[in-house]
């Protein structure tokens, strides 16, 4: 990274957690102030209420810095592999097509806006609640501050060189934190539902595989949409049928390295490993241990484990 461009990202970093901080409630960042013990007020209550001032200025401060450190994270990223050509007075926006075969990408790069911002805020609501918020303010902070972060990174692009505003991605965005929510919200569907992501470098013109780049690897991404057994009582009940699932899929391929531009639609059965080492092999880990591996299964999908029938279009 060149010096310019780690003026920037320092730049950068030294403004996110303040604006983290910033938004979180004003009532969680600010402690009470604490009040002068009268004869007739139980020195009991006064300490309390100083614990209880101090727990929520922790809870605050781990949040912010969770928050802004995510976002830091998104926009290094962004210098390092997406802006190095530098920025333009001017602002760019062009449409760019869904999931066309006359399109970049075929898709995968909308499916990329989805997901990202989707997994993004669900992680990070998981993180903020274990610092000690609650639920709905965990969800509120963590929508908020994932698709500002990801559509501000379609504001830069628009000023990029390189790059341009793209309304199709800005969309994607607000519909990966919609269904954050929902998710979120409604246990029910989350219990049934997931939605996934499966990655491997894709190969190049000479056969080789590329280098590990899971963000903009757009040819090595396959999503799918994914029914659990598990969460439909009925058939959670019935021994092997609890640990299967079924699954939609898309992936597109042969739209950068050339030849010929294909879209691929799948459909499979396969294990639901998450349920299967939660009743095996995690059965008596702690909740934490648990919660890392239900979120790695939640959000990746691992090919071996089950069969699938494409169609190419």
């Amino acid at each position: 990274m060149n010096r310019k461009r780690c003026l920037h990202a320092v730049m950068i970093a030294a403004l996110l957690v303040p604006a983290a901080r910033a938004a979180v409630p004003a009532d969680a960042l600010a402690p009470e102030a604490a009040p002068s013990v009268a004869p007739d007020v139980d020195a009991s209550a006064v300490a309390e209420r100083r614990d209880d001032s101090f727990e929520r200025d922790r809870i605050a401060r781990r949040s912010a810095w969770l928050l802004g450190g995510s976002v830091g994270a998104v926009y290094l990223f962004g210098l390092t592999s997406w802006w190095g050509d530098g920025f333009e007075r001017d602002f760019k926006s062009r449409p760019e097509g869904w999931f066309g075969s006359d399109t970049d990408h075929g898709g995968q790069d909308k499916l990329g806006h989805f997901m990202f911002t989707y997994a993004g805020t669900r992680l990070a609501t998981w993180g903020l609640q274990s610092f000690g918020n609650d639920p709905a303010t965990a969800l509120k902070l963590s929508t908020v501050t994932m698709f500002g972060a990801l559509t501000g990174v379609e504001v830069i692009d628009g000023f990029a060189k390189r790059w341009s505003f793209s309304r199709e991605d800005a969309l994607m965005n607000l519909a990966g934190a919609a269904a954050a929510v929902v998710m979120e919200t409604r246990p029910g569907i989350d219990r049934v539902v997931d939605l996934r992501i499966h990655y491997l470098p894709s190969r190049l013109a000479d056969g080789s595989r590329r280098q590990w780049a899971p963000f903009s690897d757009y040819e090595g991404q396959t999503y799918y949409v994914v029914a659990k057994a598990s969460g439909i009582d009925a058939l959670a009940r019935i021994p092997i049928v609890k640990y299967l699932e079924a699954s939609i899929g898309y992936g597109a391929r042969g739209f950068e390295v050339g030849g010929d531009r294909t879209r691929i639609s799948y459909v499979g059965v396969s294990l639901d490993l998450g349920r299967l080492f939660g009743d095996t092999l995690l059965k008596d880990a702690g909740p934490k241990t648990r919660k890392v591996s239900d979120n790695l299964f939640e959000y990746v999908q691992f090919q071996s484990t089950g069969a699938w029938g494409e169609r190419r279009f």
